[in-house]
């Protein structure tokens, strides 16, 4: 099985983007008038960097890509689509029984950011927790 995925450059590159991004929408959110630019419209062309940066960091090499790596992100990507998919259902269920007819179900940024931060953040953690075997 060969694994097509992004030199571990690639990695960095999205990670400072992610970054620039984040403090460019927090300073929005603060003082929208700062860069002259519809808050709404600065607002979603971010949260579209956003995405795309979490989307590059998921699919990058790590600096040593080992099998253990390949068998964590099959895990990790399997709790993060759970998570999501417990997310969509459980927010249906709210938004019907609590809202009614002003019930607003979560964006597909929203969802796909939301998966990529568990993915990212369950591989990280499951790959730098130490294995010990008796």
């Amino acid at each position: 099985m060969t694994n097509n995925l992004l030199p571990h450059y690639w990695k960095k590159l999205a990670l400072g983007i992610f970054l620039l991004a984040l403090i460019i929408w927090l300073t929005n959110l603060a003082k929208p008038e700062l860069f002259g630019i519809d808050p709404f419209l600065m607002s979603q062309t971010l949260e579209l960097v956003i995405l795309t940066s979490l989307l590059i960091l998921a699919l990058s090499k790590e600096k040593i890509e080992t099998p253990r790596n390949s068998g964590l992100r099959l895990d990790s990507l399997f709790t993060a689509l759970t998570a999501g998919g417990f997310l969509l259902i459980t927010e249906f269920f709210m938004e019907i029984l609590f809202q009614g007819d002003d019930a607003e179900i979560t964006s597909g940024y929203e969802l796909m950011i939301m998966v990529l931060v568990v993915y990212s953040l369950t591989f990280f953690i499951k790959r730098n927790i130490k294995t010990v075997k008796a």
